[in-house]
């Protein structure tokens, strides 16, 4: 059993949060929180909320190995290799590769994005509030997924981006080839949620009012080209919310998973939500057919990443171009 961190409250204290914020001042009191939404935090040997009121002579406890977490360090890329789309004063574009982690999920980890990025921007270290491991990440992709990541190089450009992106101002396309053949634009808005059955999945709920753990959510679907002897249709997908795994769940509710996506049903045999590892080293190799091509940010500011090596890949004869 590992070993717990113990303490005792000795005068009436506000706020969980606020309270452990305190006591630990190198971790910001988001970081708490996520810390405390993941359950990693007992008062009196039960979970407890963020925002829970805490009485003289309670307990609050959590392993050893969190703070670690915490306040864990980033290790750059011994050899460094990033495209990047777009760089001012204030916001950095990349073009993540495929195959690739967008951050590392422990300090051990070497081979995402984000270790690339501080490597050659070593500023960005303490920028945003998504923990040392995410520096000034605004935004990330799945595994399989290339395109398009943003990081802010200031705290002040940090939140007011994020507010954007939690306010449905920037509008996000995707490319991705599906299953089947689409003829018709679609819009769907079915809210998502954990799948309890497996957490790594998603899963569409029925139309709901917002509340913790129920995510609304909204996918525009515009066909490109019917691509006819693969049973293929190339598609491009608009979201402006960033729900997890949102376009691919979406894809398959309606019978067109994503080609590539074992997760949602595709019948491809390659497991594209391999664990990241520290040999892992951003390869362009792709399975899962899906890439963030294009943003655009409230500021009419419009970023493109070219297009995936697949994407390339197409027997004219057998393509319909959708008008």
């Amino acid at each position: 059993m590992p070993n717990r961190t113990i303490l005792t409250i000795t005068e009436s204290v506000s706020r969980l949060d606020r309270f452990l914020h305190q006591h630990y001042p190198a971790i910001s009191t988001n970081h708490w929180r996520r810390a405390l939404t993941g359950g990693k935090i007992l008062v009196d040997g039960r979970r407890a909320a963020k925002g829970s009121s805490l009485s003289i002579g309670q307990t609050v406890s959590f392993t050893t190995e969190l703070i670690s977490e915490l306040t864990a360090e980033l290790r750059p890329a011994v050899k460094p290799n990033l495209e990047i789309l777009f760089q001012d004063e204030n916001l950095l574009a990349l073009n993540k590769p495929a195959n690739c982690h967008t951050h590392p999920l422990s300090a051990s980890e070497t081979g995402t994005l984000t270790n690339h990025l501080i490597a050659i921007f070593p500023e960005l270290a303490g920028v945003g509030e998504f923990g040392p491991l995410q520096p000034g990440l605004l935004n990330r992709l799945d595994f399989a997924t290339s395109g398009i990541v943003l990081a802010a190089r200031n705290n002040s450009v940090w939140h007011d981006l994020r507010q954007q992106f939690s306010q449905h101002q920037i509008r996000k396309e995707y490319l991705a080839d599906i299953a089947g053949v689409l003829e018709t634009e679609i819009v769907i808005e079915n809210d998502l949620t954990h799948d309890h059955r497996n957490r790594r999945r998603m899963t569409a709920t029925p139309p709901a009012d917002p509340c913790r753990g129920i995510y609304p959510a909204k996918t525009e679907i515009s066909p490109l080209q019917i691509m006819s002897e693969n049973n293929l249709t190339r598609v491009r997908l608009i979201m402006y919310s960033g729900v997890m795994h949102q376009l691919r769940v979406h894809l398959a509710d309606i019978g067109h998973p994503i080609l590539g996506d074992v997760l949602y049903g595709s019948t491809t045999d390659t497991d594209n939500t391999a664990p990241q590892s520290e040999t892992n080293t951003c390869t362009a190799a792709t399975s899962l057919h899906l890439h963030c091509a294009r943003m655009t940010l409230s500021d009419d500011l419009v970023i493109t990443a070219p297009p995936p090596e697949w994407s390339l890949n197409q027997t004219t004869n057998s393509t319909q171009n959708i008008n």
